[in-house]
């Protein structure tokens, strides 16, 4: 087992996902700086080189056991330049208060996210939030609400589902295309007829 964060970081600096090694939640650790450093939030079977690899169930490839639903989580703050989040943000604004704490300045999270109109959005029982174009929008630093500060840098609707962040599949191009031009309208009057499958977001925290 690593003795701590800052062992595992240099490991998977190193050898990314061939080290066998992995630390439990609660561990101590400490802040020697590394760049780049990724976190992969709740990865499952999608093990990322160059990432630490974070989930709740001892998967091969996984550096770091650790329930999201538990606060906080086992790194430093300021510890990671990018996390990169697939269909893993629940409980949202307690999941995103954490990774902005854990987030340098500058640095950027990947969200990919079932779109609200969409049964994928309701078909996990452990999604808590359904995400419209606009969620985000609320994370805007100095909003009322007082959430941790995000930028909304990129957004994109994505009719059929794809495993590449941003990236559209061939044959649902022409589609994407036209439901990113007119997302208002889209929302407003087509999203239930012709229901998007995902949405993504690039956001640029903000300290």
């Amino acid at each position: 087992m690593f003795k701590n964060v800052a062992e595992l970081l240099n490991v998977v600096e190193r050898e990314p996902i061939r080290a066998k090694k992995r630390i439990r939640s609660g561990s101590s650790h400490g802040a020697k700086r590394i760049k780049p450093r990724r976190l992969n939030l709740g990865c499952g079977g999608d093990i990322r080189r160059g990432y630490v690899n974070l989930d709740i169930v001892y998967l091969p490839g996984v550096n770091v056991l650790h329930d999201l639903d538990t606060i906080p989580y086992p790194f430093k703050t300021d510890t990671f330049d990018e996390i990169y989040a697939s269909h893993t943000i629940r409980d949202l604004v307690q999941t995103m208060r954490e990774l902005h704490r854990i987030l340098r300045p500058g640095g950027v999270v990947k969200v990919m996210v079932p779109y609200f109109a969409s049964p994928n959005a309701f078909r996990d029982p452990t999604h808590k939030v359904s995400f419209t174009s606009a969620t985000y929008t609320y994370f805007a630093p100095h909003h009322s609400y007082h959430t941790p500060s995000f930028i909304v840098k990129k957004r994109r609707l994505l009719f059929f589902s794809c495993a590449s962040f941003l990236k559209s599949r061939w044959y649902s191009w022409p589609i994407d295309v036209i439901i990113n031009a007119i997302t208002p309208v889209y929302e407003r009057c087509f999203c239930y007829l012709f229901p998007a499958s995902e949405i993504h977001f690039l956001l640029e925290v903000k300290k």
